[in-house]
């Protein structure tokens, strides 16, 4: 072919790479694996490998088609990388002149996701010290020097100091929720703006006393309970109420007016039965995890043994996962239950073992005292003593029961070897009895009844028997003919 000949291709892929063929291969370990890792690896890695394609090793890519590679990544409007950014064009060249180049590959290198992450942004700053001069201070309290900066950036001016009334009516409603006057040791005389200020002192133990009231812990449990997502019913259909729920907003409530160290409150409420076994807020704590929405219909009226009971079950462990998830790491985990997260590094595999660490909770009562731990050590020893003496108990009654029965299996034996003989019988002997079947109706036959001692006899009474015979249920009724008689003579 000419080489002014006009040159058809079947895409601007293929232009690349004819454009790039014969140019500089470049370096696979600095220029095309950062891009494949950051780019491909979240889709087409060993595990996910969408669209049967794997980009993570050297063998998985011999048995992967790159010929639609480039049409995917490049163009005015690319499919690739789906829902991000697409490739710069500096980017597509590199992937083109690798692949013009025979898409050579580091000997044993295995490549692996590692999505680049916009580190600027500003959750993700590094927090620093806000720190202020005393010279800048003039007096002032260091927040205000923040507030008076950004004020002065944006055209305005503050407003003068608050007067003593507003300052007492904000603290207490900030730190309490309560109006000035509701705690004990409040300055609740302010009324207006001529009352003398506060002096330091004076200001500081004001707050000292709203922060040791215990209505200081009451308002602010409010937001670690809504943290918590707590309820006192399980919402869903029925919403059942939770009768045992509030011992764990107490617990939330005593922690803060207690001032317990975070550490500390954040062990008891995600695994505080293992951390601190035996101690009451250890166990009283997890109410942290069962404290959302529970689908009581799915768990409890539908179960595991369908579907829709298997999918609630996914969701409550979802539902944990994502809390302590987003409560103690500010992290969304709930995503890669069904992806690869894309901004931090959770994996779906992540995901699910975390799902692992809380398979086996369910949401039951336990017993709760609130007994220190002395006194609950103490309680759990008698309780263990209580159980083994019951088990104990048990296991006489059972021996017992095992050698009264070696003694009389031969005696029930022949009970029922005579009952199955003679027939057993619900009739009770004041049925009366059945005398022999005579084959004629004039033949005699007569019953001798011993009293075993002489008895003074006034009166005689004769019913028919109850009697079933050959099945005809009612007896057989009187003789035509009969006659009593009666003898203290032992030989009649």
């Amino acid at each position: 072919m000419p080489a002014s000949s006009p040159v058809l291709v079947g895409s601007c892929a293929t232009a690349l790479l004819l454009a790039v063929a014969g140019g500089a291969v470049p370096d696979f370990e600095r220029e095309v694996a950062p891009i494949l890792e950051a780019k491909c690896l979240f889709c087409h890695d060993a595990e996910a490998k969408k669209g049967k394609f794997d980009l993570s090793s050297a063998a998985a890519r011999s048995h992967s088609s790159f010929g639609d590679i480039l049409d995917l990544v490049s163009g005015p409007s690319p499919e690739m990388p789906k829902d991000e950014p697409p490739l710069s064009p500096t980017e597509v060249e590199t992937l083109a002149a690798w692949l013009a180049a025979g898409a050579p590959w580091s000997e044993g290198r295995q490549l692996a996701y590692n999505p680049k992450r916009d580190l600027d942004w500003w959750s993700l700053r590094p927090i620093k010290e806000g720190l202020v001069d005393e010279a800048t201070l003039s007096g002032r309290n260091p927040i205000d020097v923040f507030i008076d900066r950004k004020l002065a950036e944006k055209g305005l001016a503050p407003l003068g100091p608050a007067d003593s009334a507003t300052l007492v009516r904000r603290v207490s409603y900030d730190l309490t929720g309560l109006p000035p006057g509701s705690v004990n040791g409040q300055r609740s005389t302010v009324n207006g703006p001529t009352e003398a200020p506060f002096t330091e002192e004076e200001w500081q133990g004001f707050v000292d006393t709203l922060l040791a009231s215990p209505a200081f812990g009451e308002k602010f449990a409010q937001h670690w309970l809504d943290l918590a997502r707590y309820a006192e019913t399980h919402g869903y259909d029925k919403d059942k109420p939770r009768e045992n729920a509030w011992p764990y907003r107490d617990y939330v409530i005593r922690s803060l007016n207690e001032d317990k160290p975070y550490g500390r409150f954040v062990r008891e409420q995600v695994a505080g039965d293992v951390l601190y076994p035996g101690e009451p807020d250890g166990v009283v704590a997890l109410g942290f995890l069962a404290a959302g929405p529970w689908d009581f219909i799915g768990h409890s009226e539908v179960g595991e043994g369908k579907l829709d009971g298997r999918i609630a079950k996914h969701l409550d462990r979802d539902e944990i996962v994502s809390t302590v998830f987003n409560v103690f790491q500010s992290t969304t985990v709930q995503c890669a239950q069904c992806h690869h997260h894309k901004f931090d590094p959770v994996r779906m595999e992540d995901y699910y073992r975390l799902h692992a660490v809380f398979a086996a909770v369910d949401r039951a009562d336990r017993v709760y005292t609130g007994l220190p731990p002395e006194k609950e050590r103490e309680r759990l020893d008698l309780t263990s003593r209580i159980n083994a003496l019951k088990a104990e108990k048990r296991k006489l009654e059972t021996d017992q029961k095992r050698l009264v029965a070696a003694k009389t299996s031969g005696l029930d034996r022949r009970i029922a070897e005579l009952k199955e003989k003679h027939g057993a019988s619900e009739l009770r002997p004041q049925y009366g009895y059945h005398s022999q079947i005579a084959k004629t109706p004039d033949e005699e036959k007569w019953v001798q009844l011993d009293l075993g001692a002489a008895h003074p006899i006034a009166e005689i009474r004769l019913r028919p028997a109850y009697d079933d015979f050959a099945g005809i249920g009612a007896g057989f009724g009187f003789p035509l003919r009969y006659r009593v008689e009666a003898s203290d003579d032992a030989e009649f």
